[in-house]
């Protein structure tokens, strides 16, 4: 799974996700709320 966070700009983000990004998280976003967010992913794709 590939996943982006950082600054990026929000026009960016329709074009990541085409390229095969999972999910991005911007700034401030939290290790708990990035994992869940991640294991749903992973578990959606079983």
């Amino acid at each position: 799974m590939v996943t982006a966070g950082g600054v990026i700009p929000a026009q960016d983000y329709e074009f990541l996700y085409q390229a095969g990004v999972a999910a991005i998280f911007g700034p401030g976003t939290s290790v708990a709320k990035a994992t869940c967010e991640m294991m749903k992913i992973l578990l959606d794709k079983e």
